[in-house]
């Protein structure tokens, strides 16, 4: 079979950022609605997995895990694309040097806010006792703040449902979705409550053969690509601005930007039902917050983050960064390590 069929055979439909294999759907919950889950391992191949952790042997390649951390950037371009941003592949962006240069020039935080990364994960799930959902597995991409982050106060409360993906001793979560919206938005699920029951059956090793590999199904353009379409460059623009980049001129391009019109689009049949989902990046910017007290670190004398994370490397991945008086040191640091 030559590479090009190979290539065909594999690959399915593609849903904005998501390239899905072929025979794989997305999942995506109803607002207001209960549902039931079983998640399963995919085999990890990607070096830098953003949870691996060789100490606890956690995400490293050829390990089993069930999440795919990755970050996006919305409203990118003149049609408003939600991508990938570079650093959920360990990579520099230039969405994210764009808006750390402007938050050193002092821009308004509304205008850096539009840049902002938005925290999201990748599963593999069946869905079970569903009319609207086959028993096989789904991929399901979704908010931190609207799943994950419920589900780490639940597995810190309890350590013993961390088996919750296990292929043999796993457990099937029962999930109550609530229905929220934002201003005028549709109506978006959070989920609100967790439990954890015992499965009906298990699942042998046979199974992983039906499972896609998360770390394969994102759309991930090149830095030259996402430059590009965020400042809405055709290749000749954007050979002439890498010629003048050292002119201080060059250095005022600002992204442009297409204005949102009141009419809406139709939605093709291929793009995901998460779009509905999508909408509450407000709801994003301020979590609720945990249902418990979170630490405060010592600060230490070789450490200048005053909240006791990694000075010029944690710079935005915590939930005290918004507000941080150290902001602007920690980004110059940061793009002095490179």
């Amino acid at each position: 079979m030559n590479t090009d069929a190979q290539r065909q055979k594999k690959t399915g439909a593609s849903y904005g950022y998501l390239n899905l294999p072929k025979g794989v759907s997305v999942y995506s919950p109803d607002p207001g609605k209960r549902t039931l889950l079983d998640f399963l391992p995919y085999e990890v191949t990607d070096e830098k997995h953003p949870d691996r952790n060789d100490d606890l042997e956690i995400a490293v390649p050829g390990s089993l895990w069930y999440k795919r951390p990755f970050k996006i950037h919305r409203n990118v371009g003149v049609d408003n694309d939600a991508v990938v941003c570079l650093a959920s592949i360990g990579k520099k962006c230039p969405i994210c040097e764009y808006r750390a240069k402007r938050i050193r020039e002092g821009a308004d935080k509304e205008e850096t806010d539009t840049m902002k990364q938005s925290m999201r994960n990748l599963y593999v799930v069946i869905p079970l006792d569903s009319k609207k959902y086959e028993e096989e597995p789904h991929i399901w991409d979704m908010s931190w703040w609207l799943f994950q982050s419920l589900l780490n106060d639940e597995l810190e409360e309890d350590e013993a449902y961390e088996v919750f993906p296990d292929l043999e001793e796993g457990l099937t979560l029962k999930i109550r979705f609530d229905s929220k919206t934002i201003g005028k938005s549709q109506p978006f699920a959070e989920a609100s409550r967790i439990d954890f029951a015992e499965r009906d059956e298990q699942y042998t090793e046979e199974i992983l053969e039906d499972v896609p590999n998360l770390d394969e199904v994102l759309t991930i353009l090149s830095y030259e690509a996402l430059h590009s379409k965020f400042f809405e460059m055709d290749d000749e623009d954007n050979d002439d601005e890498k010629d003048d980049e050292k002119d201080d001129e060059d250095k005022e391009a600002k992204p442009r930007r297409k204005k949102k019109t009141v009419k809406k689009v139709e939605k093709e049949e291929e793009e995901p039902e998460e779009e509905s989902e999508e909408e509450p990046e407000e709801e994003e910017e301020k979590p609720k917050p945990s249902r418990r007290k979170k630490k405060t670190a010592e600060k230490s004398d070789d450490n200048k983050c005053p909240h006791g994370h990694k000075f010029g490397t944690d710079f935005e991945d915590k939930d005290e960064c918004d507000d941080c008086d150290s902001w602007n040191d920690c980004i110059e640091e940061k793009e002095r390590a490179g």
